[in-house]
């Protein structure tokens, strides 16, 4: 029963991680209304795949601020994440982001994430085109 009322969006832990997935965009300096309610439920999904598997049930805590930081980057792009927080920020953002890409498993956590900013139409000029060519490597 508890999952017909998560998946109606009234379970508390559903609305603890998409709150918790807002604050940390806010916090990333991307609006979230650029995330429909689509994306969020999307990636609330994947992450609870993820979850099952690190077998944590606190994992979620940890899942939703790594999306949104993936997601800031996607939207916001190298320079933009360098300048309002650092090279080391950057460098690691973009650490995760080619790791995702190089991926052979495509279908992964990260990979799918990048892969819904850029259909979304929200991912950075500079991101597009690293996608673009990486693509057509």
């Amino acid at each position: 029963m508890l999952g017909f009322f998560d998946f109606l969006g009234f379970s508390s832990k559903r609305r603890t991680a998409l709150q918790l997935f807002d604050r940390m965009l806010a916090n990333l300096e991307v609006n979230p209304a650029y995330i429909d309610d689509g994306m969020r439920f999307a990636i609330y999904k994947w992450a609870q795949v993820l979850e099952r598997h690190t077998g944590r049930p606190d994992a979620m805590d940890q899942i939703m601020p790594e999306a949104a930081a993936l997601i800031s980057f996607c939207v916001l792009g190298a320079e933009e994440t360098e300048a309002l927080w650092g090279a080391e920020v950057r460098q690691a953002r973009e650490a995760r982001f080619t790791a995702a890409l190089r991926d052979e498993n495509d279908d992964g956590f990260d990979a799918r994430l990048i892969k819904l900013a850029l259909a979304k139409g929200i991912a950075a000029p500079d991101i597009n085109a690293r996608v673009e060519l990486d693509q057509g490597s």
